[in-house]
């Protein structure tokens, strides 16, 4: 088995409901786990067309620089280059923008404790630092299909073999657990959704139980079909 089949195999009977894909809103909309996570546009850009093991080094080079750097000119300067990048391989500026909404809270919690601890320039570096390396790597996981991804992943991994760790199992890990989290968002926002055409509160201790029910039952039916393929 190879981490293309990893990334694909178990996921054609993983779906959640015949009502809706995981991780999609009624109506054909993204959910925030698509936001956080990325996924494939397809595209012929140069970037789309770049081999992994470039596209990786470039993107890992990037981020290592930027940390390393600890400027904040040297940050915004990345996430100035994502913005150009992001819009020249058709991933549109939305797309690009909307990546950045699900740190909305996690940005301004940081700036805030920044400015108060250490001055507005390290806050500047902090945050706009964890924005470039974000938006970094959303351009690797937009640009390269999931398959490739895991497959990359899993031949990475290779050397592992030599003490006895399976490098496809780590493969269908990260795959599975790509696919898991847009789809429990989903999850989520059908919970709210039913909760409001009802018209009750959307407390989100109220949707506690049904969202871990519903965990629990897409984790059953996951590890039925692992095991329906001999991969338990």
């Amino acid at each position: 088995m190879t981490g293309g089949a990893a990334a694909s195999s178990p996921g054609s009977t993983l779906e959640p409901g015949a009502a809706r894909a995981p991780g999609r809103r009624r109506g054909g909309g993204r959910s925030r786990g698509d936001d956080l996570l990325g996924t494939y546009v397809p595209g012929t850009s140069p970037l789309h067309r770049s081999p992994l093991w470039l596209k990786a080094a470039l993107v890992l080079g990037a981020c290592l620089g930027v940390m390393i750097a600890r400027d904040w000119r040297v940050s915004l300067s990345t996430l100035a280059l994502t913005f150009v990048l992001s819009a020249a391989c058709g991933l549109g500026v939305r797309r690009w923008a909307r990546s950045l909404r699900p740190l909305a809270l996690l940005v301004a919690i940081l700036a805030v404790y920044h400015v108060v601890a250490n001055g507005p320039a390290r806050a500047a570096d902090v945050v706009l630092s964890l924005l470039a390396v974000v938006t970094l790597t959303r351009l690797l996981l937009t640009t390269t299909p999931l398959p490739q991804l895991v497959d990359g992943l899993v031949r990475l991994c290779s050397p592992l073999r030599l003490i006895g760790v399976d490098p496809e199992r780590i493969g269908l890990a990260v795959s599975l657990m790509i696919r898991s989290v847009p789809w429990l968002f989903g999850v989520l926002s059908s919970l709210r959704d039913a909760a409001t055409a009802r018209t009750v509160r959307t407390d989100p201790v109220r949707l506690v139980t049904p969202a871990v029910i519903a965990t629990v039952d897409y984790a059953h039916r996951t590890g039925e079909a692992l095991a329906a393929r001999g991969l338990e």
